[in-house]
């Protein structure tokens, strides 16, 4: 079994495969975009938030990026922090940094966008699978996409009851994708790949009897979809522990820059955070609860910290921010738990009895803000 063609019929696959796909016609944004406009930066976007990514969070994210961010040259002009603001909660920012460094790369060089894959591969944050999208997508280019989803369909396909993911595999399963992207409608053959990969093919409890596969998949007829493929070997999660303080004046908030260097959420602006657990507290703070977030293979519990203060300084990397404000202007998910954290906690009497002691932000810092 050393080729695609000597396991399954390629014409078959690509023929059922498409008039399946083609008749789910679901009503994505990007594809209604794309099918409307023929503008390749609706892919692009796209493309970018469905990395590790599931399409129900991306979605309304996405149609509110495009409002703010309609074109490249829109994207590359807007400063990082608003880009970063208009992604929040989708998590691994730097994809966005890196989107964002395209951009004005494109800007500063007055070029268009790549028409070849090899001109998407140059671009910062485009690596083999963007730009084989990209290429098949918007330019018809005959490169085969290869995602979790297409590891699944053909190790069940083939029957292969190893790790998808696996270095010989993922280079045999491009091969097999560019030769049926040569049969033509290119982007339409990786879109349905990945789609059957989503909502057919999926990895427990598969809906083969849905399946336009079915007649060539092994798997099916070994009933073996639950050992094709076997599960990818996963990184055991690192606990960490961290402490959020919030400072904070009767009606003013303060928020930090985290430094380039910081270990989770390098230059987000959010809380006061740092590693440690319980017992390293200022004596005029409080400790208002815990929370519990996950940032890639970390799993994190952070002691949340509440700390009135009687003025709060701006300076280049923190800033004061009317409670009213703080919500819309956190990019990451664990200090809006954090924030959500301190809401509840000052419906509480004590709390806010306080919050009340606590002297107001002075008329200089306010002209200030």
């Amino acid at each position: 079994m050393d080729s695609f063609g000597d396991s399954v019929d390629g014409l078959f696959f690509y023929s059922k495969l498409l008039a399946w796909y083609r008749k789910q016609d679901r009503p994505l944004p990007w594809r209604i975009l794309w099918n409307k406009h023929r503008d390749p930066w609706h892919i692009w976007v796209s493309e970018i938030m469905l990395q590790q990514t599931l399409i129900k969070s991306v979605m309304p994210v996405y149609e509110r990026f495009l409002k703010q961010f309609p074109s490249p040259l829109a994207l590359a002009e807007a400063p990082q922090e608003d880009v970063r603001l208009a992604v929040r909660g989708l998590g691994y920012y730097r994809r966005f940094d890196l989107l964002h460094k395209a951009c004005r790369r494109l800007q500063v060089k007055k070029i268009p966008l790549p028409v070849s894959y090899e001109g998407w591969l140059e671009l910062p944050g485009i690596g083999p699978y963007t730009a084989a999208a990209m290429a098949s997508i918007t330019l018809g280019l005959p490169h085969g996409v290869v995602d979790g989803n297409v590891e699944r369909v053909f190790c069940r396909l083939l029957d292969i009851r190893t790790e998808p993911n696996l270095p010989a595999l993922k280079k045999r399963f491009k091969k097999i994708m560019d030769d049926i992207c040569q049969m033509g409608s290119a982007g339409d053959v990786n879109q349905a790949v990945m789609e059957l990969g989503q909502i057919i093919c999926t990895p427990s409890s598969p809906l083969c009897i849905k399946c336009p596969l079915k007649p060539v998949c092994r798997s099916f007829a070994a009933s073996s979809q639950a050992l094709a493929p076997a599960a990818k070997a996963k990184q055991a999660p690192m606990d960490v522990n961290l402490q959020l303080e919030i400072r904070h004046t009767d009606s003013f908030v303060q928020l930090f820059l985290r430094p380039a260097d910081a270990k989770f959420l390098k230059g987000t602006w959010g809380f006061s955070t740092s590693q440690g657990h319980g017992t390293e507290w200022l004596p005029d703070g409080k400790v208002i609860g815990t929370i519990k977030h996950s940032i890639t293979k970390h799993r994190i519990t952070a002691d949340v910290l509440c700390r009135a203060q009687n003025s709060l300084e701006p300076a280049s990397d923190r800033k004061p921010l009317a409670f009213e404000d703080v919500e819309k202007n956190l990019v990451s998910n664990l200090d809006r738990k954090a924030w959500n954290l301190f809401e509840q906690s000052k419906k509480s009497p004590v709390f806010g009895a306080k919050i009340k002691r606590t002297a107001k932000i002075s008329e200089s810092i306010l002209s200030q803000l």
